[in-house]
């Protein structure tokens, strides 16, 4: 029997000795170790347990599907996860961690159909993975019932694929199969494989769930705010980071492609154009804001090439490129602040532009003009800060007067 916590700090002793950056070897027990930790207890192991293991990792890669978590944070996790069960298995490290292997198996006629259908599309990066899971998964499907081959497919086994996803999924997954069949259907009609194309078929609407998450809490944020060591250059850059996301509302994406011409110093201005919609942004640089800022350019910041404001720490000084990094910047801090992190309870970077929503709902601030600071152009993405504006919707709310709750029926 090994202790699962023991084994973990153990692999993170390992990585450090074998040069992996201090970064690098407790994020990856942080983000992904310690989260298996807690999973094995929620079922009453505090040893190892490969079963339970893998469930976890079953359960990561169904996330990834629902939108829950991003493909390079499932992967980084998954290979986390790998190269520890590598160390409880042999004892070493495995430096070359292989690709996870699917478990929906194909035969050579389905494997080369997919090969074909891969190397003739321009797959979007953010989605590629996905596509191809729903592929497999189809062809899989094909395979265990028995079709041979796609040519006699008709609209009768696909909506049974459907039902079988649909007994098993969630309605955001079920959302997203739908969208990628019509994709694979298009395709394999046009290379002669489908006499027809289903778009109908394939074009349903499916009620999504819509999550509501809460948003960060003050004392939270303020806890997680005295974690950070002001006097670093990685204090001085988280700091400004979170400061934007909680008081200005900028979502990640938009802090890390933020350029030094973004900032009108003069003006007391902030100008980006949104990744989400492609509109552009003016936003006020509040005091505390701007302090934060200026005081990571100009004692924190290095002297690069480029022109984007928040870089790594260390070498090679390049801006940071993923919104997922800031993700897990509030991780670590809430981490060292004690917080408790339950799964799917949406306390990430985004939850501090919630917040600012919410708050500002809160004091009464016309919807109009929340929408305008928070850059959304559709007025249905401002409801949620009004739902989570319990205290005023409380006040909407009607009391039994008139309609009392009488006893049983004589």
């Amino acid at each position: 029997m090994t202790d699962l916590k023991e084994l973990a700090l153990k692999v993170t002793e390992v990585m450090l000795e074998a040069g992996y950056s201090n970064v690098t070897a407790w994020r990856s027990y942080l983000d992904a170790m310690l989260p298996l930790i807690r999973y094995h207890a929620e079922r009453g192991f505090t040893d190892y347990n490969a079963d339970v293991t893998a469930d976890f990792c079953n359960r990561l890669a169904e996330r990834r599907m629902n939108g829950d978590i991003n493909r390079k944070n499932a992967t980084k996790k998954l290979a986390a996860i790998s190269r520890l069960t590598h160390f409880y298995d042999t004892g070493k490290i495995d430096y070359d961690i292989p690709k996870r292997v699917s478990k929906f198996k194909l035969n050579d006629y389905y494997d080369s159909l997919l090969d074909d259908y891969i190397a003739h599309n321009e797959l979007h990066p953010n989605t590629r993975g996905d596509v191809i899971w729903v592929a497999r998964k189809f062809f899989s499907w094909l395979v265990k019932e028995d079709h041979s081959t796609i040519d006699a497919i008709s609209a009768t086994e696909i909506q049974s694929f459907l039902v079988h996803c649909s007994e098993h999924m969630a309605s955001s997954s079920v959302h997203n199969v739908l969208l990628y069949m019509r994709k694979i259907c298009g395709y394999l009609y046009e290379r002669g494989h489908l006499s027809n194309p289903h778009t109908a078929l394939l074009s349903m609407k499916v009620s999504r769930e819509s999550k509501l998450y809460p948003p960060m809490p003050h004392d939270e944020l303020a806890a997680i705010l005295r974690q950070i060591d002001r006097s670093s250059v990685k204090g001085k850059r988280d700091y400004a980071i979170i400061l934007l996301g909680a008081i200005v509302g900028l979502r990640a994406a938009d802090v890390i492609r933020l350029k030094l011409t973004d900032f009108n110093w003069r003006r007391g201005e902030i100008t980006i154009v949104q990744s989400k919609t492609g509109k552009t942004l003016a936003l006020p640089l509040t005091a505390d804001v701007g302090q934060a800022v200026r005081d990571y350019i100009l004692y924190g910041r290095r002297k690069t090439g480029s022109d984007i404001v928040f870089q790594r720490v260390y070498v090679p000084y390049t801006p940071i490129k993923d919104a997922v990094t800031v993700g897990e910047m509030v991780d670590l801090y809430r981490e060292k602040a004690g917080l408790p992190r339950e799964p799917f309870d949406g306390k990430r970077f985004h939850s501090l532009r919630r917040a600012l929503g919410t708050n500002m709902a809160t004091a009464g601030v016309p919807v109009t003009d929340i929408a305008q600071v928070m850059g959304d152009e559709k007025m249905d993405s401002i409801k949620k800060y009004v739902k989570l504006d319990s205290p005023n919707l409380a006040e909407c709310a009607l009391d039994f007067t008139g309609i009392e709750i009488g006893g049983a029926a004589q």
